[in-house]
């Protein structure tokens, strides 16, 4: 009864809010242009676009949107014909905090009209449905923006699980909504009848027995799922019961010969992960020593090393030493976790990782998709663990890197300099300095030597910027002029 009284309520939702027909009546003279220039171009664009950041003409015309048209004029775009123009009257819309954005997104419930968008370097598109939650969504589109509230949230999730849509957030509502008995026999529906994916790892949430014949004749194909069980991978490692456990060995056997990977892969290695126990560490050991193609087995070591890390269990212990000791896999959690069960172990592989920083990094930067500074964090807790047990030693690691580390981690050994002041690192940094052409590092090497506030090396500063031409081009040569002249360095 509880469930139909939700989906009377749902149903009566949408039909207050139904899409509206555009009245261009309603439109300034002014406004229609602007949405005219909008509409040509055809494309949201961000205030900096491409590798230079520079701002597009589309902006401009966003801008110009936001600034002239009322209120009510782009209240009446959100329903223009054109999908960019109604998703830029929207977004200048969210603006005005008076305005509750609620309705309208309702109002684009079934809005599955394609927009292009461009944010930065990153050129992608959405449904007009999905810009608009995007839009009214904490940490989305724009921090300015009116967001809705958790109860409007929690309303319009369930409006998107329980209405039919094609949008991309009904697939987030149903990933994360609560495992509630009440929501069971909807999920189940979506996945009997619609062959819906993402209610297949939210029904296995539920790890009831019922379903399990489900879960092990899911099959499916997508740009993500080569074999077809990505998705069926991700419901077992909700529900990881014995029955799957024999398909994950089988398909894991069929890995080992190919000769490229496939990222449903890393959903295997989590779904055995996920059983934690001893034949599920048995086949995670599996890839060290079986994988036939070398150029393949990395990225099997790297699934293996995130499964490890989802699935972190005392069981898997020895498994993260080896990948650290044979493999150079880690990253700080890991780190920090090791540290916790082997604190004089952790020390002593520490020390033989920062004698190859950059082969510890190239090692590691695959497995930080998700956190690009993962890896440079965990160079700097390793050095600050050596020079609190062998400060000789961290120096040692310091003067090694200043000469020699990459434009990725040399910025973590030069603000060491800098903290320290150690006298023994200013001949390293002049060694960089007087060879160096990549200004990300030459700007680093030189705040490094003017925090020794010593004149003497600050004179030996312009000698060196005289004798390296490098320091003297392009805006690194402007950013390090003006670096000295803002200490005072003639």
């Amino acid at each position: 009864m509880r469930n139909w009284t939700i989906i009377l309520f749902l149903l009566l939702t949408l039909t207050i809010y139904g899409q509206t027909k555009f009245d261009k009546s309603k439109i300034s003279k002014e406004t229609n242009k602007i949405a005219q220039d909008i509409e040509e171009i055809n494309m949201v664009m961000s205030s900096a676009v491409g590798f230079a950041g520079v701002r597009p003409e589309q902006y401009d015309n966003f801008m110009k949107l936001k600034s002239m048209a009322t209120s009510d004029e782009l209240k009446e775009l959100t329903s223009h014909p054109n999908p960019t123009v109604r998703s830029y009257a929207f977004w200048a819309l969210s603006y005005d905090h008076s305005v509750d954005p609620y309705p309208i997104v309702l109002n684009h419930i079934n809005d599955s009209k394609f927009v292009n968008t461009q944010f930065g370097c990153i050129v992608s598109g959405e449904s007009v449905g999905d810009f608009f939650i995007n839009v009214v969504t904490l940490g989305r589109i724009d921090l300015d923006s009116k967001k809705l509230d958790s109860v409007q949230f929690a309303t319009l999730d369930s409006i998107l699980i329980y209405t039919p849509n094609n949008l991309s957030a009904k697939s987030a509502a149903i990933n994360r909504a609560e495992p509630t008995e009440s929501l069971y026999p909807k999920i189940r529906e979506l996945v009997v009848k619609e062959n819906d994916q993402t209610a297949l790892v939210t029904l296995a949430k539920y790890q009831k027995e019922q379903d399990i014949e489900l879960i092990q004749n899911n099959k499916t194909k997508s740009k993500f799922d080569e074999g077809g069980f990505f998705y069926t991978y991700k419901a077992i490692s909700q529900f990881p019961h014995s029955d799957f456990f024999p398909l994950l060995e089988k398909n894991l056997e069929k890995t080992l010969d190919n000769t490229h990977f496939s990222t449903e892969w890393r959903e295997l290695y989590k779904a055995i992960a996920s059983y934690k126990n001893d034949k599920a560490k048995e086949l995670l050991l599996v890839p060290f020593t079986q994988v036939k193609h070398n150029n393949i087995r990395k990225y099997h070591i790297d699934f293996v090393f995130s499964a490890l890390r989802e699935f972190k269990d005392p069981i898997y212990e020895d498994l993260f030493w080896k990948l650290w000791t044979e493999e150079k896999r880690i990253n700080p959690d890991v780190f920090k976790y090791l540290s916790s069960t082997n604190p004089e172990k952790t020390f002593e592989l520490t020390k033989e990782s920062l004698k190859n920083t950059d082969g510890l990094y190239s090692a590691n930067i695959s497995l930080n998709f998700n956190d690009f500074d993962a890896s440079e964090n965990l160079t700097s807790t390793m050095l600050d663990l050596a020079l609190k047990q062998d400060k000789e030693f961290g120096f040692e690691v310091i003067r090694k890197n200043i000469e020699e580390a990459n434009v990725n981690l040399f910025p973590i050994f030069a603000d060491k300099t800098a903290e320290l002041k150690d006298k023994s690192f200013i001949e390293p940094l002049f060694d960089r300095l007087e060879t160096e052409w990549n200004a990300h590092i030459y700007l680093k090497a030189a705040q490094a030597l003017i925090a020794y506030e010593d004149s003497d090396v600050n004179q030996r500063i312009l000698k060196t910027v005289k004798k390296n031409k490098n320091l003297r081009k392009d805006w690194g040569g402007d950013a390090l002029d003006k670096l000295m002249k803002d200490n005072n360095i003639k």
